[in-house]
């Protein structure tokens, strides 16, 4: 991350305080004039009869909107914070047994300069003008649904981790609409009750709303008034009231599936042909509770993992993208911040379910629980994976169990266990404990956060340790960081991720902010920090330390300039991608980053990063780039590239990487999306196109084609070898009873 990344040059372009309905204040009101480290507006959801809900069609002067009590106090986070915005918000909460519905009105005295770039179901909201709801239904002050609407009425869902994980492939059923006025933009929002968990005993919500408008790069929100904060932190939410009594069916949800699917081998001429239906129930248990059963898991929809190429010495990870695993996902987290950027030690890890060295396994069934039962927050999952004669491994149960409960003002205490090897070569067991702790309004604006964990894993008759700890300040100024990480040399979590065992890892940094009253430049910072590792003897075996400078313009493009002084002991000899040797001994040397990007809210926005300096007694160069391109809102292309080049005295490689990817978005529930990705080292070119339609919330027609090919390096591009072409077909619906 950038923070953690370093530099030396310079940065070359410098339900209280005030009734809910008052008259929004035009002038520029600062945050000396309210104290926002207290600041908790609170809004009464008004009850509706199901027959009178408003229509769903973007246009809120149905007269069902004027019986709720109207939000029209909002504050600027940025660019000036807890100034009155330069347009006026206002939004409406109602609720029928069934759903919340949630109208906002955007004002605007310019509409015509309204962005609205985007039509496809989980869009990038910074980059249009956008309005964000989150609803803390547990009242965990941590984890939150998060649904987002654009002016074209284009949605974005998505479950917030522990105020930093933001895990967009998560899906629900919920609608949408979203219409132009001649003085602004208005969303109507519909989320039934049962598309989400939540506490019935719960007196209040927690919630939060956000609107950017987009060509002033201006953040709006109705509570947590704090630019340290980011806007997925629900630490210091608004309150939502009165929302009772409301139902959710018999609390069972049946999603049933029917794919046909065919394939056919270029190299052997063989036809494939599958048919294949699967399913998925939901059944709360209690409104809070939810029980979960998957049945010979579809996965055909899931999207390509983005490439990579390892050039150095640890195993890659490969983030989760299938939905079955997304589905509250929140409850299974674990270690707060410790594992946000540094997964390694991680104890348990989905992606391990189904996938095996990176091959997929068929999922013949799956359960899961997860939830709330009283204060505690519980997750479950136990799967049943088939045998793979390919791969050469036999079905495994694997599973896995998260409890956590809530402590002090804004902490928790939690305890984890897995058991079972995807494999099947050891008997594998991990068990562990993490305390996450949490201190708000230290020092003025800042948050402290100490979160620690242990693990431990039994393995093959062999069992060791993981013990970490980070101690984070985060303020609108000065900003550290300190971590520690301690990971046996048999440490080995069959459902986890480690790719590095036996050391001991420290890291710290520290930055300064800036935020220049007026001028060009809207944010800048500069810090510096320390990597070090050791095995468990003290034995350094890489210690890096640098400084970065950088910051962005008021439109959101960005400037930073980063610095690294490395040393490596390598012990075991590796191979740079398998083909240029590195040699045991000791390494040392200095690199250089400088990355520039301009915002992707523009039609064409774009992000070049180039990095060179020495590497193992020898020479370094990656350059990395990204281009967008934004048309209309119907069509959206990204090609990206990245070279690396390894000149080294044992041999010289170049390392290319490069995709494509294109939308294509008739309706905002009607796209078509293609990625297409190559790499000279695999010399594997892969080809994916997907087609869904949702004709309804509870409908799915879902349509893909894939290919596959070899193109070697030494006749690119002419050399194209097809290897295997594939077409699937899946129908879905979902009953709600």
């Amino acid at each position: 991350m950038r923070r953690q990344i370093f530099w030396l040059t310079a940065f070359a372009a410098l339900c209280a305080n005030g009734p809910a309905g008052a008259a929004q204040d035009t002038s520029v009101r600062r945050s000396s004039d309210r104290n926002f480290a207290n600041f908790t507006p609170c809004v009464q959801a008004v009850r509706i009869a199901h027959e009178d809900a408003p229509v769903i069609d973007g246009d809120l002067s149905d007269p069902v909107w004027r019986r709720a009590q109207p939000i029209t106090e909002f504050y600027q986070v940025d660019p000036v914070e807890g100034a009155a915005p330069t347009e006026p918000t206002k939004a409406y909460v109602l609720f029928d047994e069934r759903n919340l519905y949630i109208g906002i009105y955007n004002y605007d005295s310019e509409p015509e300069l309204i962005r609205r770039s985007q039509m496809q179901r989980d869009f990038i909201l910074r980059d249009d003008d956008a309005v964000r709801v989150y609803l803390d239904t547990f009242g965990s002050f941590r984890d939150a649904y998060f649904f987002g609407v654009n002016a074209n009425g284009a949605r974005a869902d998505a479950l917030i981790e522990n105020n930093s994980n933001y895990q967009n492939q998560w899906n629900t059923i919920w609608r949408a609409e979203s219409r132009l006025a001649d003085d602004g933009w208005m969303t109507e929002i519909v989320i039934p009750f049962q598309s989400i968990s939540f506490d019935p005993n719960l007196e209040e919500w927690n919630m939060q709303i956000v609107r950017n408008i987009r060509r002033k790069n201006e953040e709006i929100r109705w509570s947590n008034i704090d630019r340290s904060r980011g806007r997925i932190d629900m630490t210091n939410p608004g309150r939502l009231a009165g929302v009772r009594d409301v139902e959710s069916g018999i609390g069972l949800e049946l999603q049933a599936y029917v794919t046909g699917a065919a394939a056919y081998d270029w190299r052997t001429a063989d036809k494939d042909y599958d048919f294949n239906p699967s399913g998925n129930a939901f059944y709360k248990i209690t409104p809070s509770l939810t029980g979960s059963l998957t049945v010979n898991t579809d996965f055909s929809d899931t999207q390509l993992d983005d490439r990579q190429v390892n050039t150095g010495r640890f195993s890659l990870f490969f983030p989760e993208t299938r939905d079955f695993f997304l589905q509250d996902a929140q409850v299974f987290e674990f270690g707060g911040r410790i594992f946000q950027d540094l997964v390694n030690g991680m104890p348990f890890f989905s992606r391990n379910i189904g996938i095996v060295d990176g091959q997929p396994v068929d999922l013949l069934a799956g359960a899961k629980l997860s939830g709330k039962l009283g204060p505690a927050n519980i997750g479950a999952i136990s799967a049943r994976t088939s045998a793979s004669e390919a791969i050469g491994v036999d079905g495994q149960f694997l599973s896995s169990a998260r409890l956590s409960v809530p402590v002090l003002s804004a902490s928790k205490l939690g305890l984890v266990f897995t058991h079972g090897d995807p494999t099947g070569e050891d008997e594998s067991t991990v068990a562990g404990a993490d305390f996450q702790f949490k201190k708000l309004n230290l020092f003025g604006d800042g948050t402290l956060f100490a979160d620690t964990a242990y693990t431990h894993s039994f393995t093959g008759g062999e069992s060791d340790h993981m013990l970490a700890h980070e101690t984070a300040y985060r303020s609108q100024t000065w900003n550290g960081t300190f971590r520690f990480r301690d990971i046996g040399a048999d440490y080995a979590p069959k459902l986890g991720f480690v790719n590095r065992t036996d050391i001991r890892r420290y890291n710290a940094n520290g930055w300064r902010k800036y935020r220049p009253s007026g001028g060009f430049i809207r944010e800048a910072e500069t810090g510096g920090f320390a990597n070090i590792i050791t095995d468990r003897n003290g034995r350094t075996l890489d210690r890096f330390f640098g400084a970065w400078m950088g910051g962005s313009n008021n439109p959101g493009d960005e400037l930073w300039l980063r610095y690294e002084n490395g040393f490596v002991d390598i012990v075991d000899p590796f191979s740079i991608a398998g083909e240029v040797p590195v040699a045991p001994g000791d390494y040392r040397w200095s690199q250089y980053e400088v990355e520039a990007s301009a915002t992707n809210a523009r039609m064409v926005g774009a992000e070049v990063e180039a990095r060179w300096g020495g590497i193992y007694d020898g020479d370094y160069l990656n350059i990395r780039s990204e281009l967008s391109l934004r048309p209309s809102r119907y069509f959206e292309l990204a090609a990206g590239y990245e070279y690396s080049d390894f000149d080294l005295p044992s041999g010289e490689i170049g390392v290319h990487i490069a995709s494509v990817n294109s939308t294509i978005a008739f309706t905002p529930d009607m796209t078509i999306k293609t990625e297409i990705q190559y790499d000279n080292i695999s010399e594997a070119f892969t080809f994916f196109s997907r087609f869904s339609w949702e004709p309804m919330p509870e409908r799915e027609i879902f349509l893909s084609i894939g290919h596959t090919a070899l193109i070697e390096r030494t006749d690119f591009p002419r050399d194209f070898t097809s290897r295997r072409s594939s077409l699937a077909l899946r129908l879905g619906h979902t009953f709600r009873m």
